[in-house]
């Protein structure tokens, strides 16, 4: 476990103390410091610097010691900067919206927490060594101190803190199931505790899942492991537009510009989904090392109409001080509670944060222009109180004076976002962004029109690319040939030797596999990309049953005596496929470094001019000649492809290639479909255990609140679903259409009238699904090697003779009565091979073709199936024929079987 010197931020390891209260002394500094532990498991630490009687800090070696009055200013500035989150007066009631509304006095104060999806610097690692609040604590007086974070929790694996409120935790962690970073935030205290506001904040936090776009943070997955709640989020590498500022100071107004401009993009995205963010500031704001920035917290937003009023737990206005909530935290609006960030807090949203609308991240985005163009926020006070007037009476600091490098066009933007007034204000963010975009030069809000020289030079660093790539283009030629030779050596083992029979398969499968995991190590392979989806979505039984087919064919393998052919095969595929990778994917990727950061380069300039990133994109692909797939997907990966392409498809004036007809966009496109179906009824059922949870806490009778339940987690999923309607210009038109649609569905969700049939039959497609196939085919399989054993065909003398490839003395008439019958031994080993195969067609339709075609084969000789002579190869015997006969029978299950999505 760490802590950190409250005086100079060193790190130091701590053990495994007693709960109580110590004072150690800082091996760096020599201050002492005060450290509290709790009889929690795990341990609540929290650290503080050592007060003195008078009320002031103890005293600092050398010239660092600092007056009581210089730590306050400290500390206000810190309040200022942080989130806060107050219940207001009372009095005080939705603001007139022609008159400034009246702010309220007190504040409470969140932690510093490294934004999400950034790395806080090494010497404060994201925390903030004062705390302030106004509301009452929930975690027993040690919301300052630093716990000892879980190793992991559910798919994820916990890197580091980065920081804690009362609301939970935020964490760096690793999806271990697709190897990449993100932010991991927990929930606990009130809001864990509360049935109902626990679903209606997963309910947000699932609606701003479903918002994709460049320019927002991406809200992955949400989750529960052992009572604990937490949902996942893009990890964005780089720093936030803050920290830049901090930095650097104030920024180049076209630079600023720009990134205000994309942030306003994201924005518009959210606000036309019907979600307003309510904490909008540089911190907020993250830039990525491609140069794109993104809108982090999204999940700290109110969606109009959904949010309830109910709540438990106690008063949150108090005296006693605590932790309001995380700086990226999800937080649910109350009415009369103010939610924000007092130095870039709308006047209207100090009174009442659950009755503002876009316009209040207008406001805030304006102050963060401003923030950027001077290098600080508008307005500064000793008190939040002090701030929150200023924002709401006093006039616009003359952004001018401050940074005579502004033009004026982009001093009346700030002025026009910044009016007190939401009326004075930008009507919506459309307006907002095409000022910016005429400030910056750039002609249209949702394309993108090149120059004649950014035309030729992307051309040209296509081309080069293109060219360095000339090996990949032969994968598709090289992996039939890998497969005819596969077929091929299949077809002539058993002449050399019946061992070896296992060589063809294992050679392909062991090519192909090796290609691909060495591939995925570097980033590069689609396929493992979307396999590790595949996988994440899987139940646990999917995964026992899978393991189970293993373990099976492994036996079988080795009881038959097969398992040096398969061993051979393993070894020359696994050569083949490290060829493949060193000769072919290493070769390219080297030969392509070069143009790729021209690429990056070109892409990240064309950034910095404010054009719009789904105009850049069609740019890039239209422009980059019949090759741009390659180039494309390299730049934007593989499932950014596969959405252009479809984009393109239907756009007659584009006339390269959009076609996705290769095996490997065949396989990733099964993949998409399964993680897809897998992901929805996941999320469906996380969804529904948690209404439900909800509505028996209210009094709803268990079994009605079952099916209630499952009602309200389609409603959710499906109004995450409704589009965004693009006819209408006005942002604020687009989302109260999709508002009231969503309240409509929720509401006849609630009342019973929505109504979502489920699926009566579900129980018994699933037991006629590919899972039960692939248990029958193992069963068949594990019949058969014992029955092999047991019938004298896996002797010594047998195998030996199999192995010189004398098949005249393997007996062709073995049969067992293991299945209530007399069935010959090959046919029970035919029948499980199939079986298990035919689970790769996921549809319960097929099974009626397998149950069929696997009676034939296993009973086809008892039912009168004679023998037939074969000219030129002699005798098949009637489980031959009966073979031949059920596999036939499987051709029109594999042609109609799979399940259509």
């Amino acid at each position: 476990m760490q802590i950190q010197c409250p005086s100079c931020h060193t790190k130091l390891q701590l053990g495994q103390p007693k709960p109580g209260r110590y004072k150690p002394t800082c091996k760096k500094c020599g201050n002492p410091f005060l450290v509290s532990i709790s009889g929690d498991d795990p341990p609540a630490v929290r650290v503080e610097k050592v007060v003195q009687a008078d009320g002031g800090r103890a005293k600092e070696s050398g010239s660092n010691q600092k007056t009581v009055a210089e730590g306050a200013a400290s500390r206000t500035k810190a309040a200022l900067d942080q989130t806060i989150e107050q219940t207001a007066p009372q009095s005080i009631r939705q603001p007139d919206q022609s008159a400034s509304p009246r702010p309220t006095t007190s504040a409470s104060v969140s932690r510093a927490v490294a934004p999400v999806g950034r790395a806080a610097p090494p010497d404060d690692d994201g925390l903030d060594a004062t705390s302030y609040s106004a509301g009452k604590d929930d975690s027993d007086g040690f919301d300052e101190g630093i716990t000892a974070a879980p190793s992991r929790l559910g798919g994820y694996r916990i890197i580091r803190m980065l920081g804690r409120g009362a609301m939970g935790a935020v964490y760096q962690a690793k999806q271990i199931s697709l190897d990449r970073d993100v932010a991991l935030k927990t929930i606990r205290g009130r809001l864990a505790e509360n049935p109902s506001s626990l679903a209606r904040f997963t309910r947000e936090a699932y609606a701003a899942a479903q918002l994709s776009h460049h320019n927002v943070v991406q809200i992955y997955d949400f989750g529960e492991d052992d009572g604990q709640h937490f949902f996942s989020m893009e990890w964005v590498r780089g720093g936030s537009l803050g920290d830049l500022v901090r930095e650097k100071g104030s920024i180049d107004p076209k630079l600023a510009a720009t990134y205000i401009l994309q942030a306003a993009r994201g924005l518009q995205f959210a606000h036309r989904s019907g979600m307003i963010h309510r904490d909008v500031k540089p911190a907020n704001l993250l830039l990525s090392e491609d140069g794109v920035v993104k809108v982090a917290d999204l999940g700290l937003v109110k969606v109009p109409d959904q949010v309830e009023t109910e709540w438990s737990g106690g008063d949150l206005s108090g005296d006693e001080p605590a932790v309001a909530g995380l700086q990226s935290g999800t937080q649910v609006t109350m009415q009369g509670t103010a939610v924000g960030t007092p130095a870039y807090m709308a006047p209207e949203q100090s009174a009442d944060a659950s009755s503002v609308d876009h316009r209040a991240d207008i406001y805030s985005l304006g102050c963060s222009l401003f923030y950027l163009l001077a290098g600080r926020s508008p307005y500064s006070g000793s008190l939040v109180s002090e701030v929150i007037e200023q924002h709401a009476r006093a006039p616009l600091p003359n952004l001018a004076e401050i940074n005579s490098r502004v033009p004026e066009p982009l001093c009346r933007i700030v002025a026009h976002a910044m009016a007190k007034r939401p009326a004075d204000r930008y009507a919506s963010l459309a307006e907002m962004i095409g000022d910016l975009q005429s400030f910056l030069g750039v002609e249209s809000m949702t394309g993108f029109s090149p120059s004649s020289d950014q035309a030729d030079r992307w051309e040209k660093i296509a081309g080069s690319y293109s060219k360095s790539q000339t090996l990949t283009r032969l994968s598709g030629t090289l992996l039939i040939t890998l497969a005819a030779v596969s077929i091929l050596i299949t077809m002539v083992s058993p002449f050399i030797s019946l061992a070896a029979i296992l060589v063809g398969p294992t050679f392909f499968l062991a090519a192909c596999v090796v290609a691909i995991v060495m591939a995925a190590t570097n980033g590069k392979s689609a396929v493992a990309y979307q396999v590790r989806r595949w996988y994440e979505t899987l139940s646990w039984l999917e995964i026992a049953a899978g393991l189970f087919a293993s373990v099976v064919v492994l036996l079988v393998t080795l009881a038959t005596g097969l398992w040096i052919g398969a061993l051979v095969g393993l070894l020359f595929g696994a050569v083949v496929g490290a060829a493949y990778h060193f000769g072919i994917t290493a070769t390219a990727a080297k030969s392509g470094s070069e143009s790729m950061e021209q690429a990056r380069r070109f892409l990240r300039d064309l950034r910095l001019e404010g054009a719009d990133e789904n105009g850049i994109r069609m740019f890039l692909a239209r422009y980059a000649g019949k090759g741009w797939q390659t180039i494309y997907e390299a730049l934007f990966g593989y499932d950014a492809l596969v959405e252009t392409r479809q984009r393109l498809s239907t756009d007659s004036s584009f006339q390269g290639p959009t076609d996705a007809r290769s095996i490997r966009d065949r396989v990733c496109q099964w993949l998409r479909l399964k993680t897809q179906s897998n992901r929805e009824a996941k999320n469906r059922e996380k969804l529904a255990k948690l209404e439900q949870n909800s509505l028996i806490s209210q009094g709803v009778r268990e079994s009605d609140a079952r099916e209630q339940a499952w009602q309200m987690a389609s409603a959710i999923m499906e109004t995450a679903q409704i589009a965004v309607e693009q006819t209408a210009s006005d942002d604020k038109v687009i989302a109260e259409a999709k508002r009231q649609r969503i309240k409509a569905m929720l509401a006849d969700a609630r009342s019973g009238r929505y109504k979502r049939t489920r699926d009566r039959f579900a129980p018994v497609k699933f037991a006629l699904s590919g899972f039960t196939r692939l248990l029958v085919g193992c069963l068949l399989l594990a019949a058969f090697a014992f029955a092999a054993k047991s019938s004298g065909l896996l002797s010594e003398e047998m195998v030996s003779s199999v192995r010189r490839g004398d098949l005249q003395s393997l007996p062709g008439d073995a049969t067992t009565d293991a299945l209530g019958g007399s069935t010959s031994v090959w046919s029970v080993g035919i029948a499980g091979c199939l079986l298990c195969l035919s689970a790769f067609v996921s549809g319960w339709r097929m099974t009626p073709f397998a149950f069929v075609a696997t009676v034939v084969i296993l009973f086809g000789a008892s039912f009168g199936i004679p023998d037939i002579a074969v000219p030129g190869i002699g005798q098949a015997k009637a489980w031959m024929v009966a073979a031949a006969a059920g596999v036939i029978v499987y051709l029109p299950g594999i042609l109609i079987g799979e399940e259509k999505r």
